[in-house]
């Protein structure tokens, strides 16, 4: 005679026993905390896809510049907004203050 698999096994238990209970109401979880730094509370991530050589140009200027990527496309935004006529409301760390 063949020998029960553990798998038959337990699914023959839950043929006797029924479904299982769902969890009560009042276990709901609590929404998860945010994971993200203190800094970026009220921020919302900006994105786009270029080219590897464009992401590689733009380190090497922030590099240049002694800023960070993101210093340099909020800068960036900032020429934006006056071209087309909107205030300068992305936050720059470090004006450029270097002299050519």
């Amino acid at each position: 005679m063949k020998k029960a698999s553990p798998l038959m096994a337990g699914l023959a238990q839950f043929d006797r026993n029924g479904a299982p209970e769902p969890p009560p109401a009042n276990a709901a979880q609590s929404p998860p905390k945010s994971k993200s730094a203190p800094s970026r509370q009220g921020a919302v991530q900006i994105a786009a896809f270029f080219r590897e050589d464009v992401r590689a140009q733009l380190k090497i200027v922030a590099a240049e510049q002694r800023r960070d990527i993101q210093d340099l496309l909020a800068e960036a935004l900032n020429l934006i907004f006056v071209k087309y006529g909107k205030p300068e409301i992305a936050p720059v760390k470090h004006a450029n203050k270097r002299t050519c």
